[in-house]
């Protein structure tokens, strides 16, 4: 078995093939140096080690490749292992193959996370022993000896891992959206798109599945699929599915059964996580959940960090922390969500996608913007003649600048539209270092 890519998943991948007596080979681009402490625990192990890159020579010979997420799929070594007939599949493959538990299985451009956290918080409040695992960042292979006794798996499951996941098989496929995103990986949007449809796939004859019915591509993809569908809507009452009236959130999961669930009490804010709420409780719903409690599981559940958090208010200035927002999708979502001002900070590793779609939202919220990171110049020219804005090299310049400019009553939003990797670890380490300064202000 030969395991591409040393992360999580990676490492998950090789445990399980030395606890299965298997011939494992590691590859990774670190270099061993890099590697030394993930390394550590498997220094006794009998893996073949190659680092710093993914030379041919080990493509050739192997009958099974695990690909970590984000390995590109024109890797030329996995192009070739391809056409000899080898399979190439994620970690959540593997562990597929060895288990049969009732699965709720998410994907979606944005809002995966907190809707995986919720389904899973909404499962539990109800007594029900749930196991989350998936992209959300828990290899399923480690989740092995709680799945021997789970009633519900609950996977977030990525485009990456949708392309090398064939024995997916979904009690419930909930496809929240999709925009452009991760282009720099598929060859085009279209290819993106194809590779979520891969989860309502995975729902066979028999499973469920939930879609927003506001998307305009989601729409017109689930109507291929001959089997029980369920909408949810911002913006309209449907027949079937779920949507927002009067501060509930209303459900109508047949035509003999028609409940809500009241908002005043509920934690997360803004309509992109409206409709995480509504995909949440159709998901769960044919768990046998009672409305009494899945209106408390809602009411209890306090969201995740970089996600629409706010931060502080200081001065009369809200600061909220949407690092998350790595692609342009979510920030119309952060900025379809707030009123008012805003002095909105955007920049980072640019996904090349296009902001067109924000041009008519950052003119009637944003009053000025400040653009930081490799993908301020992008920016700069995507938004000229079209809003105020000016561009920095750093975060921290960015935050200077803000801070001097907001007014009270106006947001100081962080929603990059860009990955972070320039100047970050990942997004979480972004977030924390702007939620820092903020709490730093005197």
């Amino acid at each position: 078995m030969l395991v591409i890519g040393f992360g999580k998943s990676g490492k998950a991948a090789a445990r399980f093939g030395l606890k299965q007596k298997m011939a494992v080979c590691v590859t990774d681009l670190r270099s061993e140096k890099e590697l030394k402490e993930e390394m550590r625990p498997f220094e006794k192990s009998p893996i073949d080690w190659h680092l710093g890159g993914h030379p041919d020579s080990i493509f050739q010979n192997v009958d099974l490749i695990v690909a970590s997420p984000g390995v590109p799929p024109a890797l030329p070594g996995i192009q070739k292992a391809r056409k000899a007939g080898v399979p190439v599949i994620s970690e959540m493959d593997l562990a597929l193959q060895q288990i049969q538990v009732p699965t709720i299985a998410v994907t979606g451009t944005n809002g995966k996370t907190t809707t995986v956290h919720l389904i899973h918080h909404l499962l539990q409040t109800a007594g029900k022993k749930s196991v989350l695992a998936g992209n959300v960042g828990t290899p399923l292979l480690d989740c092995f000896d709680d799945l021997q006794s789970a009633e519900a798996l609950v996977l977030e499951v990525s485009s990456y891992q949708l392309e090398t996941t064939p024995h997916l098989k979904s009690k419930v496929a909930v496809w929240l959206n999709v925009t452009d995103d991760h282009l720099d990986w598929h060859e085009c949007f279209e290819a993106y798109v194809e590779a979520k449809t891969k989860l309502f796939r995975s729902a066979g004859t028999q499973g469920t599945l939930i879609y927003n019915e506001d998307d305009a591509v989601v729409s017109q993809v689930v109507h291929q699929f001959p089997v029980a569908r369920l909408g949810f809507s911002t913006r309209r009452k449907l027949l079937l599915g779920a949507w927002v009236e009067e501060g509930r959130l209303c459900f109508r999961m047949s035509p003999r059964e028609e409940f809500s669930l009241s908002l005043n009490q509920v934690l997360l804010k803004g309509i992109q996580n409206w409709e995480n709420m509504m995909a949440a409780v159709l998901a769960v719903r044919s768990f046998g959940i009672s409305k009494e409690t899945l209106q408390e599981g809602l009411n209890t559940f306090r969201g995740l960090p970089h996600r629409m958090e706010l931060v502080r208010i200081w001065n009369g200035i809200h600061f909220v922390n949407d690092s998350k927002a790595t692609n342009v999708g979510a920030v119309v979502k952060a900025l379809e969500g707030l009123s008012g001002p805003v002095i909105w900070l955007a920049g980072g590793h640019s996904k090349k996608a296009p902001y067109t779609t924000l041009f008519d939202l950052v003119r009637s919220k944003v009053r000025q913007a400040i653009f930081f990171g490799e993908a301020a110049e992008e920016l700069q020219q995507s938004f000229s003649g079209k809003i105020s804005f000016q561009t920095v090299s750093t975060l921290k310049e960015a935050m200077d600048i803000a801070v001097k400019e907001a007014k009270k009553g106006e947001t100081v939003l962080l929603s990059p539209a860009c990955s972070s990797f320039d100047q970050f670890k990942d997004y979480a380490d972004r977030g924390r270092s702007f939620a820092q300064m903020v709490e730093e202000l005197k």
